[in-house]
């Protein structure tokens, strides 16, 4: 087992290792400023259950990075089926928190299967779509299907921003691939058309699309606290704990985590953050590339896409770039599913660009 750690440690990449600890830290502290007696909890509620979280985080990203192809590819195909059938259920128990089936009830917990089946598909359908470009059309005939069903049972969630993030993410990794134009434009094709779809027949996304546009045909208190939140903390922040947002905004420790940490520790801490995040997928990319493997590249390609979509969502978001969108900035913001399903990613990815893999 010592031995076992010790080539770990010299094969793992330490730049990933440590910034995804220190992201997990970030959260860590941003969690101690939302937990003011919102909706009735205790002060301490959310800063004890971030901390449990983010330990189990670590022992995620340990564990994943350790092992090797064959082992993840096993493990995240009977994720992709677990989190189908887990999104099966919700529907038959008919729970919906806001006017969607997103969560499982789980023991006094809530559990949201998408954010792991995201993960858990970039890895097998990689593996799937090298398969393909070797010559055995068992690839494309088998992601295709999974592709359908896992996006359907998203939309029928409904989840349109997930959707879109799960779609969009295998558009990348259809491109890097290389396969046929055409395929690849269909995709793009029917991405818009889900756009287009849910904006006419899911009155919550259409509500916060036109109230982007024209602000003053809706509440727009969100986004307006928000913003008043990156203007009032300045360069460096009013100081730990000193933040009035979280006061204000319901699960601002969750959609506007980064508003938050504007508020608190000002725009230099902010770029501080968005550094990392794109230091993170810059570097893997490039280690990836020299590596010169097909697999390689399509699945890592799909998990920083994953990694720095979400992040560009949430923080676009919070800035009034884009319409607002209940999405969480990966390993920061609270909450189990995504803190885990965050970690698991990273796992993957610290996995696939170690200097020197084992043999699979």
């Amino acid at each position: 087992m010592n031995e076992t750690f010790l080539n770990w440690w010299k094969e793992v990449d330490k730049y990933i290792l440590f910034l995804s600890f220190t992201l997990l830290s970030i959260g860590v502290v941003l969690s101690l400023t939302g937990t003011t007696d919102i909706r009735n909890f205790e002060s301490t509620y959310f800063i004890k259950r971030h901390l449990v979280f983010a330990f189990l985080s670590i022992i995620l990203i340990i564990f994943f990075s350790l092992q090797n192809d064959k082992f993840i590819r096993r493990i995240s195909f009977l994720g992709v089926i677990f989190c189908i059938i887990l999104i099966l259920i919700i529907f038959l128990l008919n729970y919906e928190i806001n006017g969607s089936k997103r969560w499982l009830p789980i023991f006094g917990l809530t559990i949201q299967p998408s954010e792991f089946l995201k993960t858990f598909f970039v890895v097998i359908s990689s593996w799937f779509l090298t398969k393909g470009l070797e010559g055995k059309k068992f690839g494309f005939n088998l992601i295709i299907p999974i592709f359908i069903i896992s996006s359907s049972l998203l939309i029928l969630q409904p989840d349109f921003g997930m959707t879109i993030l799960f779609m969009l993410v295998f558009f990348v990794q259809l491109f890097i691939a290389g396969l046929s134009i055409i395929f690849v434009i269909g995709l793009g094709i029917i991405i818009i058309a889900v756009s287009i779809l849910s904006y006419y027949y899911n009155d919550n996304v259409k509500r916060r699309i036109d109230i982007y546009l024209d602000p003053s045909s809706g509440d727009t208190f969100q986004i307006e606290q928000s913003l008043m939140a990156f203007k009032s903390g300045g360069l460096f922040g009013k100081g730990l704990g000193s933040g009035t947002l979280k006061d204000i905004i319901p699960d601002a420790h969750t959609d506007f985590i980064f508003s938050v940490a504007g508020e608190e520790f000002g725009f230099i801490f902010c770029g501080i953050i968005i550094f990392i995040f794109l230091y993170i997928i810059i570097r893997s990319l490039l280690i990836v590339l020299k590596k010169r493997e097909p697999h390689s590249l399509i699945l890592v390609v799909g998990l920083i896409s994953i990694f720095g979509f979400q992040a560009l969502i949430n923080i676009a978001s919070s800035i009034d770039a884009i319409p607002t969108k209940g999405m969480t900035l990966p390993l920061i913001s609270y909450g189990g599913s995504s803190m885990l399903s965050s970690a698991i990613l990273i796992g993957i990815l610290l996995s696939h660009t170690r200097e020197k893999k084992r043999k699979k």
